[in-house]
């Protein structure tokens, strides 16, 4: 799976849970990883299947789409300056507080049930989340995320 600094956006402000969606999709677009509708599709994909977590003590969300419009794997993450609700994948009908969002892109369905996997095993352990939550360059970031990733079995 892809990870660059190109597709981590630090202390990144959003008004909702689609804006946030939208902008990673289309850095993940840019850097030639998904098609032009893939953050639509992620979007329409968030209001029929939640992915809110409520991971302690950090809220997460790790939206996807379908692998059609993914040209090659790859982790978008962003930090958010300040929380936006996303609908809770356990319970659909709450809403989460949410302050960091991991977009996944799959190239295949088998891939993205394994990407899932491996982020649920590092984020249900609290402390790293509040590693990953503490870093302030892109570059650590992706450090971080690679390592994290490896350890688990990427």
């Amino acid at each position: 799976m892809n990870i660059e600094e190109s597709i981590v956006a630090l202390d990144f402000n959003a008004k909702d849970c689609n804006e946030v969606i939208l902008a990673l999709a289309e850095q993940l677009h840019k850097a030639g990883y998904v098609g032009a509708s893939y953050g639509e599709a992620t979007v329409a994909r968030e209001t029929i299947h939640p992915t809110g977590l409520p991971t302690k003590p950090i809220y997460i969300a790790i939206p996807h789409a379908d692998a059609e419009d993914v040209i090659s794997s790859a982790l978008a993450y962003a930090a958010l300056k300040t929380p936006v609700m996303f609908r809770n994948m356990v319970e659909p009908e709450e809403e989460l507080p949410v302050e960091m969002v991991f977009m996944i892109a799959n190239d295949s369905p088998e891939e993205q049930v394994k990407s899932l996997r491996r982020l649920a095993t590092i984020f249900g352990d609290p402390e790293r989340l509040v590693q990953l939550k503490q870093l302030t360059q892109a570059g650590l970031v992706v450090e971080w995320l690679k390592t994290a990733l490896e350890q688990v079995g990427q």
